[in-house]
């Protein structure tokens, strides 16, 4: 049963499109900017807590940087802190209720709501994308490796064409001498 384009009737039939058009401007990039702006504009930055959880999302950051170059180190941060990482961001749900019930003790404003959307956004959020980082860095200088690899392959082919024919036209020679 195949669909015809005459077979639509109306705009209405054809709900792929129109769904995705519809989706598109629901997701518009302005509501989204909105949205991040109204987040930011809602919280108090100056509470030292969150001071503390930025500083250490951007220690990890600079010290994924940091270790760009060195792609044992980096791999070791970022592979054996994915799985602290991982396990923290297993551990939100947990740590939220924790902040939830005691945010009188080091908040000003009860941010933990109970879908835990506020700590998704300052702790899980950033060490995800640092994961992600330190991984991108990884698999870039994996393919810098591939191709060096694959060039010295290459050039080690060459050169051993290049002998096995400096070796035939040696035995060409060697028979023209003979047939002399």
């Amino acid at each position: 049963m195949g669909y015809e384009a005459d077979s639509i009737i109306s705009p209405e039939d054809n709900i792929p499109i129109y769904f995705l058009r519809k989706t598109y401007d629901d997701l518009s990039w302005n509501g989204f900017v909105e949205s991040v702006q109204s987040f930011i504009n809602a919280v108090d930055w100056s509470q030292p807590w969150l001071w503390t959880l930025l500083g250490f999302h951007v220690i990890t950051l600079f010290t994924i940087l940091k270790l760009r170059n060195n792609t044992t180190s980096l791999a070791v941060i970022t592979f054996g802190s994915n799985i602290l990482k991982v396990l923290l961001v297993g551990l939100a749900k947990p740590i939220n209720t924790l902040a939830h019930d005691n945010w009188q003790k080091f908040s000003i404003d009860n941010y933990f709501d109970k879908s835990g959307f506020f700590i998704s956004m300052v702790f899980s959020f950033p060490l995800l994308c640092n994961s992600m980082f330190g991984i991108v860095l990884i698999l870039n200088e994996v393919l810098h490796l591939l191709r060096k690899v694959k060039i010295a392959q290459i050039k080690h082919q060459r050169a051993k064409v290049s002998l096995l024919e400096e070796k035939r036209k040696e035995k060409q020679d060697d028979k023209k001498l003979k047939n002399k």
